[in-house]
């Protein structure tokens, strides 16, 4: 018994000793312009043992008496390293603020890894969209922030990036959305409800170019939108913005339906609020909005509301939990065809026109657990339904999409980060124009890790797998499974300001329900065919791509230069077509496609002399082959002398043969730059997109006016808009904003014209 209790005299007189040999490093780190703690700063000794800063901006490290080199890191600012002398026992408090690194364009991003890391360092192109580009451009929706980006197409809501996605009238969506780190494509119709987005709470729109199904599953086939929205800082924010605009008479006088002193416009509100209230971080957001249309029948009302809410646990340190609900009413008049191209250009079709009357529901539980040592865990839901009602009492259809994920991250000693998720999903939906009740489950797992060489290089590699069960009623119609889709990449620094990436990505998409039992009637001549058969895409992109630094006096920008490849199999496109007879729209599997071009953009923000400058700009040329109509481009070299065929005069010869798929630009171009003088901030815009080379034969003998207006109208066309702002005080600006000034007279998919020229005066007031 005695030697039981001298053992455990020497044992806990061990421990003491060993922790009176240690000591703590602790404090708190903000950022030194606006106050604001920061979350996941790397605190790192010189013996690799470290830590990272809490939700409250807080960090504690416990290292051995003596001296230690510590350094202070974070994506965007500068690298702060602070020597100390420890004495045993000792507790040491040390609270820094970093300073925003000037030599640097500020471009954070999460979406290539989920986590926050410099652009220039990502494995893929990432384009980003900040605030300002779309307060200033009254952009009520999403798409007309994301419209911006070089090399994105939206068309019909349909989005599609470097000529990934051509015409599917919102059916099926290869660019995955998410709000906060979740899907939010809709369960039924796989598509993206753009004004659903809480767009007045908007930090940053990000968005990957290429294949990220490895990360983001079925829907990222072509690309991520991904939109950040913000919380509260130290102070209140509270921001409301009002808009009205007025349309002005098409360039040609027989193209106005509306009376003299009738003419269409649009009104609307947004709000915001941000605040904190002890350890609760709320924020509210709002938009009213109200169009009478240009196109006849085409008005739209709606109203959304949307709350966020964090709480930071007192008792458990980095624990912090919350619930987000965002929900909206609309009614909207949908109109599929024009009555022809001349004075029906905006009238409906007969027959294809409704009214339709939804509502949007979001509430989505989240919960992250950030461990000192740098641990990351975070559990996320969603809840989102739509409906659609008949005359805003009997519901004619409803979809319920569940959603709840796991993800563990940690970031290991000698610069090593794992990722890595566990998802599920159920949808059950029913509709009067599917007729069918359906289930679906889909189940997912995934696997990235990273790894940073010598601080020049970046390694990174990832896995995913995903199995669906589809359902009609209780009978099991479907199951479908992924081989496992895998990604790698790599970015090295080769010199100051230089980074040279390259990537390849799988891709898959599951075609949503819509997409395979759809059966509706467009007009009494023309019909919407089902296809039970359809089956899932698979595909892959690859890139090579440099990215340089520069700066000119106090301007800081990238100039970025990328080559891309994809390849699809079983590609779903929205055809026109005829069966038994009658003309309609189906979805149908192509084989095999491929879609391959250059992209080069130019992005940067600062002061030459006087004047703060920020622009946004770039240039994405693509060749999409169609490798069924004409096999003989599966060869390499075919390929590629249609490629730069495609570049002059024979893409004409190219077309007849049926080798460009159908719906796409093969050109296209974006540009948006502003400065500011004094009180005043001016702004110009420019969209390009070159004629679309293909389309359905059929379409243009079936719909009035189609075949007449493209053979008017057979080049590409490019709308202009301008800005003016004037800040009358530091809380408050008004803006007029001009849409397509020119007036042009232009049309984005067969069938359909798009507006006139529109005037916008808004006013903003941040209290």
């Amino acid at each position: 018994m005695k030697k039981l209790i001298l053992t455990l005299c020497i044992f806990l007189s061990g421990i003491s000793v060993l922790s009176a040999q240690e000591a703590v490093l602790k404090g708190t780190i903000k950022d030194s312009k606006s106050g604001e703690t920061l979350i996941g700063v790397n605190v790192v000794s010189g013996d690799k043992s470290g830590t990272v800063t809490d939700i409250n901006g807080q960090y504690s490290l416990k290292l051995k008496a003596g001296k230690h080199k510590i350094t202070y890191s974070f994506v965007g600012y500068g690298t702060q390293i602070k020597e100390f002398e420890l004495n045993s026992g000792q507790d040491v408090v040390y609270n820094i603020d970093l300073v925003v690194d000037s030599k640097q364009l500020d471009l954070v991003v999460v979406t290539g890894s989920q986590y926050e890391k410099k652009v220039s360092e990502e494995v893929v192109t990432i384009d980003v969209v900040k605030p300002y580009l779309i307060q200033n451009t009254n952009a009520t929706t999403l798409a007309g922030a994301v419209d911006k980006i070089p090399g994105v197409n939206i068309i019909d809501g349909q989005a599609s990036i470097r000529g990934g996605s051509g015409y599917a009238y919102g059916t099926g969506s290869r660019v995955q959305l998410l709000v906060d780190e979740v899907p939010m494509l809709t369960g039924d119709f796989g598509e993206i409800r753009w004004n659903f987005v809480p767009i007045e709470n908007t930090e940053q729109v990000e968005v990957i170019k290429g294949a990220a199904s490895s990360l983001y599953g079925t829907g990222a086939m072509n690309g991520v939108i991904n939109v950040r929205t913000g919380w509260a800082k130290e102070k209140p924010q509270t921001t409301l913005t009002i808009y009205q605009g007025i349309y002005s008479n098409p360039r040609r006088e027989e193209l106005r339906w509306w009376d003299k002193f009738s003419y269409p416009f649009m009104t609307g509100v947004f709000f915001s609020h941000r605040q904190k209230f002890d350890n609760l971080h709320v924020v509210i957001g709002a938009n009213l909005h109200s169009l009478k249309s240009y196109i006849m029948h085409g008005d739209d009302q709606l109203a959304r509301l949307n709350i966020k809410t964090k709480i930071d646990n007192k008792k458990v340190k980095g624990l912090s939990y919350g619930i987000n609900i965002n929900s909206m009413g609309q009614q909207f008049g949908r109109v599929f065809l024009w009555e022809n191209a001349n004075e029906g250009a905006y009238k409906p079709f007969a027959g294809t026109q409704s009214n339709d009357y939804y509502t949007y529901l979001t509430i989505d539980p989240h919960l992250t657990y950030l461990k000192e040592n740098g641990t990351r865990h975070s559990f996320r839901g969603r809840y989102y339904n739509v409906a659609r009602w008949a005359d805003r009492k009997e519901k004619e259809g409803s979809t319920n999409s569940y959603y709840l994920t796991y993800q563990y991250q940690k970031h290991f000693k000698y610069n090593f980060s794992l990722t890595a998720g566990l998802i599920y999903t159920y949808t059950h939906s029913y509709s009067n124009i599917y007729t069918e009740y359906i289930k679906t489950q889909l189940g997912s797992g995934y696997l990235q890790l990273e790894k940073k060489v010598k601080d020049r290089l970046t390694l990174l590699g990832g896995l995913r797998y995903e199995v669906q069960g589809l359902y009609q009623r209780t009978d099991s119609i479907l199951i479908e499974k992924t081989t496992p889709l895998f990604r790698a990449g790599l970015n090295y620094s080769i010199g100051k300001g230089t980074f040279l990436r390259a990537s390849y990505g799988q891709g898959y998409r599951i075609p949503s329900i819509a997409e395979r039992y759809i059966q509706a009637d467009i007009t009494p001549g023309i019909t919407i065919f089902k296809t039970p058969s359809l089956q899932p895409e698979t595909g892959w992109t690859a890139e090579l791509g440099i990215k340089q630094a520069f700066k000119i006096n106090k301007w800081l920008g990238y100039a970025d230069l990328a080559l891309f490849w994809q390849e699809y199999s079983n590609m779903i496109e929205f055809l026109f077509v005829v069966q038994n007879g009658s003309f309609g729209f189906q979805s149908q599997n192509i084989t095999k496609a491929r879609i391959a071009g250059i992209e080069v953009s130019v992005v940067g923000q600062g002061n030459i002399g006087p004047v703060p400058v920020r622009l946004l700009t770039g240039y994405v040329f693509n060749y999409p082959a169609d490798l069924v109509l004409d096999t003989t481009q599966k060869k390499l070299n075919v390929y590629l002398e249609n490629f730069f065929q495609s570049m002059g005069a024979g893409v004409d010869s190219l077309n007849a043969n049926g080798s460009i798929l159908k719906y796409r630009s093969r050109n296209v171009a974006r540009a948006d730059i502003e400065f500011d003088l004094g009180k005043f901030t001016i702004g110009y815009a420019i969209t390009y997109n070159s004629f679309m080379d293909r389309i359905d034969g059929v379409f243009q003998l079936a719909i009035p006016g189609v075949e007449e207006y493209r053979k008017l109208n057979n080049k590409g066309v490019a709308i202009m808009d301008a800005r003016l702002a004037y800040r009358i005080s530091e809380k408050s600006t008004v803006n007029l904003i001009v849409k397509n000034f020119t007036n042009e007279e232009y049309s984005m998919r067969p069938g359909s014209m798009e507006a006139p020229r529109l005037f916008t005066l808004q006013y903003k007031l941040n209290f």
